[in-house]
C-alpha cells in the first residue's frame, strides 16, 4: 500500500501550528505570551504613545484583545516598558536588552524552519506562497 500524499491544506495547517507552538513555548520560557513580544518589538522601532500602538497592532486586535494596555502594563511592572506623563511608551534599557534576547531565540527558530533551504530555495518557497496566496484571495473574491 503507497502513501497518499498529503494535500496543501495539511502543510498549511502543520506548518502554522507547529510554528505558532514553538513560538509559545519559546516565550512562555520567559512568562510571556505573543502580545508582548509584539509590543516589546514594535517599541524596538521607537517610543509610541497608546492610541499609535493599538494602531501598529492592528492586524492582531481581536475581540478578547482590542488594547495592547494590559500587555503593556506587565511588561511596566517588569521594567521593561516605562511611560512618561505624555503616555508615550519606550523600551527601558531592561527592555532593550530583554528584546534582543528574545529576538535571538526567535531567529534560532526561523532558522530551524528553514535548516537545508538554499538562498535559491527560500526565495523559490517564499514566490510559491506569495502566488498561492493571491490565488486563494482572487478565489475568495468570485464567492463573494
Amino acid at each position: 500500500m503507497t502513501d497518499t500524499p498529503k494535500p496543501m491544506g495539511y502543510w498549511f495547517k502543520h506548518i502554522d501550528k507547529t510554528l505558532e507552538d514553538n513560538f509559545t513555548a519559546l516565550l512562555a520560557i520567559e512568562g510571556l505570551r505573543r502580545r508582548h513580544w509584539q509590543i516589546t518589538h514594535t517599541l524596538s522601532g521607537g517610543p509610541l504613545d497608546a492610541t499609535a500602538l493599538d494602531g501598529a497592532l492592528s492586524p492582531f486586535v481581536n475581540a478578547q484583545d482590542p488594547t495592547a494596555a494590559p500587555y503593556v502594563d506587565v511588561l511596566i511592572a517588569r521594567g521593561w516598558v516605562d511611560v512618561d506623563d505624555a503616555g508615550t511608551y519606550t523600551l527601558t534599557p531592561e527592555g532593550v536588552a530583554a528584546h534582543a534576547k528574545l529576538f535571538e531565540r526567535i531567529q534560532i527558530q526561523r532558522r530551524a524552519a528553514t535548516e537545508g533551504l538554499t538562498d535559491d530555495d527560500y526565495r523559490t518557497l517564499m514566490d510559491l506562497l506569495r502566488r498561492v496566496s493571491a490565488n486563494v484571495d482572487a478565489f475568495a473574491e468570485t464567492l463573494r
